[in-house]
């Protein structure tokens, strides 16, 4: 978990521009992963940028996932080379759990890569038995935390949960590493 003292202003600014630059709130079937225009969101919300200047960070790209549905989205890996990524909370994140397992290797190798929306690689594990997994950690993403999209996780959307559930993954030019271990 990341400390922001400016979390409810990115928040609400980039509500603001999700509602006249997307159709979130209209349209209810999107990908969970959404890729949106970078550089036009920082020029119009400078606090994202300022915030992650602080902690030494420069922004390579951001997007938006989106879950219209109380439906958890399945076990997966994130498309290879980011390792460690930021995922900052933007809207209806209280009740929604993200979740890391360990997955037997035997299992695992059984996995072939997919190719997503965008033409890169990643792992859809949802064909994979939870049960034969040991779930390794898991958290409310009610703040900006930074995580490891290389061991497979999940999202629990539990019936409370207010939707649309809006996250904004932030990746960077140097990889938060360091802020994995501390």
């Amino acid at each position: 978990m990341l400390d922001c003292p400016q979390q409810s202003i990115i928040s609400d600014k980039v509500i603001d521009w999700l509602k006249t630059h997307s159709v979130f709130f209209e349209n209810k079937k999107f990908a969970l992963w959404n890729k949106i225009d970078t550089v036009t969101l920082l020029k119009e919300v400078p606090e994202i940028s300022e915030y992650f200047r602080s902690l030494g960070l420069k922004i390579r790209e951001v997007a938006i996932t989106v879950i219209n549905q109380h439906k958890d989205v399945d076990l997966h890996i994130d498309e290879f080379p980011v390792t460690a990524k930021i995922n900052f909370p933007i809207l209806n994140t209280k009740n929604t759990f993200n979740q890391w397992y360990e997955v037997p290797k035997e299992i695992l190798e059984t996995v072939k890569p997919i190719v997503n929306q965008f033409g890169s690689t990643y792992y859809d594990l949802k064909s994979v038995d939870l049960n034969k997994c040991k779930k390794i950690d898991e958290f409310e993403l009610l703040h900006p935390v930074v995580f490891n999209s290389q061991i497979p996780h999940r999202i629990s959307i539990t019936p409370d949960a207010g939707l649309p559930r809006l996250v904004m993954p932030c990746t960077f030019f140097e990889e938060p590493i360091q802020l994995l271990y501390n």
